[in-house]
């Protein structure tokens, strides 16, 4: 089996887990328009389940958000958040790593 990253524009090839993220998506198929309307109602369709793989720099930038029948949708992941740094104080060189006061 040979598992590519689910962005069309990437070519990235699945080579170990360690990098990236999987996803498990779901859908039903729609057998509803391929029916007969004077037909007897048919068993509801099993949902169908299917691995998707982005690549790491793909998946830093994108998220699959739903699969459908024309393929996956991607969606952008939204920027986190950076945690201010801390500004050190001035005169207090004890607090500086690595320093021996």
């Amino acid at each position: 089996m040979n598992l590519s990253c689910a962005n069309p524009d990437c070519k990235a090839e699945l080579k170990y887990l360690r990098g990236g993220r999987l996803f498990l998506m779901e859908r039903r198929p729609n057998v509803f328009h391929m029916q007969p309307r004077d037909a007897a109602p048919v068993k509801r369709p099993v949902t169908m389940r299917r691995y998707f793989w982005l690549c790491e720099s793909c998946s830093q930038v994108y998220t699959i958000q739903r699969w459908t029948d024309n393929g996956i949708e991607l969606a952008s992941r939204p920027m986190m958040k950076r945690m201010p740094t801390p500004v050190p104080t001035v005169g207090r060189d004890w607090a500086v790593p690595g320093l021996v006061g």
